[in-house]
């Protein structure tokens, strides 16, 4: 009998080492998990994060964690409750650190054939997006406004809100999974000072942060023909300049991935938001000229902030740019008199008709062309990094 009972509490103890695949009971290494970053192109926008220190002024980042022991990341079968929205910040930088530390799985498990061994690995799988949010404070706040639940089973995912005020915008990373920056399915690392490196990309586009202004012919011989009698000088100037964007007002980013951002479409009591920018002339300018009567009549560039937005769609609610430029002719004879004012305004539908422009990382240019009685609007495209955009077809009203 008493050898009986031994068989009973022998098998007992190997169904427990069996489960263990299914739990956290693993004990820890000892080998802390570690955080670096690589850091997505430069973009011109406000408040944009292009480098380490942006990110560390932003707040730093935000991780999720998925322990799933001896399996594979399976959306079907996991939640993030190792890490979830873990706060991980850097004095200088370089060094990223959160409290309290987590600890690689000691990569034990049970085997085939039923016996326990350390070679076997925990797998943990990272997600992780910037700049870290808690909901409610501050403009990341307000622009990452919630997360899926810790004990929610699935893909991590993250609300994001377009804000009102362009000066609040906030830029939105993400860690991008591949085979080189690989951040599903980690184990414990041979080296104690290995990290887990995120390749952050940005997830958001950015529309007319550089507008260029032309006249066209009629409009130039126009002014030349104005230099008679007394008339000195003519020129064209900008007297009101102003873009208006209507624009997703939020959606949800998964955060698991394997390229190109996972936008998925949300509806709430406002799809769509509207801003307004207002351009002024360069700080070197005071008055915004484009055409000086005898001169070349070269292109005009107003160089600015651009303007954020998610690459996405909403049905029924298309994403567009308005634009609106009040402009005159001013003649000189003494002193400078302005007459034939003109207001033109032309709209894109920025999907629709570039859709290109729904790229992550990528900048829509503006091209206007003043005419004598309305204006000419096309757009081009062209990577943060590149300094001059391709132009490609675009429409003119």
């Amino acid at each position: 009998m008493r050898r009986f009972y031994i068989h009973i509490l022998t098998f007992s103890l190997l169904l427990t080492a069996c489960s263990s695949e299914d739990t956290k009971s693993a004990a820890d290494s000892g080998v802390a998990i570690s955080f670096s970053t690589t850091m997505p192109t430069a973009t011109r926008a406000a408040n944009a994060i292009n480098n380490n220190t942006h990110l560390k002024n932003a707040g730093g980042f935000g991780v999720f964690g998925c322990y799933t022991g001896l399996h594979r990341y399976s959306d079907s079968n996991v939640r993030p409750d190792f890490m979830y929205n873990e706060h991980v910040t850097s004095a200088d930088g370089t060094t990223w650190t959160y409290s309290p530390l987590k600890y690689w799985p000691n990569g034990e498990g049970v085997t085939s054939d039923g016996s326990v061994t350390g070679d076997n690995p925990h797998y943990v799988s990272f997600m992780a997006y910037a700049p870290y949010s808690d909901n409610y404070t501050g403009a990341s706040g307000y622009c990452i406004p919630s997360f899926s639940l810790q004990g929610e089973i699935g893909n991590p995912w993250l609300t994001y809100r377009i804000h009102n005020d362009v000066s609040q915008q906030v830029d939105l990373l993400y860690a991008r999974h591949s085979d080189e920056h690989p951040i599903l399915d980690q184990t414990k690392p041979l080296a104690t000072d290995s990290k887990v490196l995120f390749d952050f990309k940005h997830a958001l586009a950015c529309v007319g942060d550089k507008i260029t202004i032309i006249c066209s012919s009629g409009i130039k011989n126009q002014v030349d023909s104005r230099v008679v009698g007394g008339v000195t000088q003519a020129r064209v100037v900008i007297k009101n300049f102003k873009i208006e964007y209507t624009l997703t007002s939020k959606a949800r980013l998964v955060l698991w991935n394997q390229g190109e951002p996972n936008w998925q479409a949300i509806f709430s009591e406002a799809p769509i938001c509207e801003r307004t920018v207002t351009l002024v002339p360069n700080a070197t300018d005071t008055e915004l000229v484009v055409y000086t009567s005898g001169s070349t009549g070269d292109p005009y560039t107003i160089t600015g902030k651009g303007v954020f937005y998610i690459p996405k769609d909403l049905q029924g609610y298309p994403q567009t740019a308005k634009i609106t430029v009040t402009y005159c002719i001013s003649t000189y004879n003494g002193s400078w008199i302005d007459d034939s004012e003109n207001t033109g305004s032309a709209t894109i539908s920025m999907k629709e008709e570039y859709p290109d422009a729904y790229q992550p990382g990528k900048h829509l240019y503006f091209n206007i062309t003043l005419n004598q009685m309305s204006i000419g609007l096309t757009a081009a495209i062209a990577p943060w990094e590149v300094a001059d955009p391709v132009e490609i077809e675009g429409i003119e009203e």
